[in-house]
């Protein structure tokens, strides 16, 4: 089956690399609207018209069903999505998550962070307090700009992300609600055991590659194809490292701002 799989950069190839590792035989149909990240910033109007065109690009190069590998698409383009693609399975970023959290108890306080939209689309919190439990939430805007720019070892990264951590306060649990953070996994370990917090740090990129992959049929050539809305070389750079291997970008603009909103 070929599976499209986007976000708003190259971020949404770390959830497409978990994908084929947990799935092999899948084909891949990937694009990173590079052009507009991050979405973060954006309004809900742009944001549906972006997800929109670019689930209409994927359907239009063979994609049987569409992964959305970005929690502000998911948290705002998801229900307009669904009614013009009824026809495909779609999988959003968020499900998956709220899902773990409803089958396990995980220690509280569950801290949330991700982009402005995201978090205050409440959609995370809303249903996390639904179940009982108590939640922190905030918005972590420059990290997604600071992945994007490759700095992951860079002590601004550091910096940002200390101070977010320290803002952020005690929690048990740390739900990463951008698949973009968990090239920050490793940063977020050294942080809590400076501090002496023993943390459980879930990523919505990894639920969702696993979601997707136990409800594929276990068929597939195995292949790849990689679109992005604005090439260029840095950006090709950081989507092979991303990848963990060198990949072609293929060139493909997006050719509206929005949809009709």
């Amino acid at each position: 089956m070929k599976v499209g799989v986007f976000d708003s950069g190259v971020g949404g190839l770390l959830t497409a690399r978990i994908l084929r590792s947990l799935h092999p035989q899948v084909e891949l149909l990937y694009y990173g609207d590079t052009a507009h990240l991050p979405y973060g910033d954006k309004s809900p109007q742009q944001i549906k018209g972006y997800v929109q065109e670019i689930a209409r690009f994927l359907q239009g190069v063979g994609a049987q069903s569409l992964v959305v590998a970005c929690n502000t698409a998911s948290a705002v383009g998801l229900e307009s999505l669904r009614a013009e693609f009824a026809h495909l399975p779609i999988y959003d970023a968020i499900t998956p998550a709220l899902e773990a959290f409803a089958r396990a108890r995980y220690p509280e306080p569950v801290g949330i962070i991700g982009t402005y939209t995201t978090i205050r689309s409440g959609v995370y919190g809303a249903a996390l307090r639904q179940m009982g439990y108590t939640v922190k939430e905030l918005a972590t805007p420059l990290l997604v700009p600071l992945i994007e720019e490759g700095w992951l070892d860079h002590p601004a990264m550091e910096a940002t992300l200390d101070t977010y951590l320290a803002q952020l306060g005690e929690v048990g649990t740390l739900l990463l609600a951008c698949t973009h953070y968990p090239v920050l996994e490793g940063a977020i370990h050294r942080y809590y055991r400076r501090v002496g917090l023993s943390v459980q740090v879930l990523s919505t990129a990894a639920l969702l590659a696993r979601k997707v992959a136990q409800e594929l049929p276990p068929l597939g050539q195995g292949t790849q194809q990689f679109w992005v809305s604005d090439w260029s070389e840095r950006f090709a750079r950081l989507a092979s490292m991303f990848w963990g291997e060198p990949i072609a970008l293929e060139p493909a603009p997006l050719t509206s701002a929005w949809s009709g909103w």
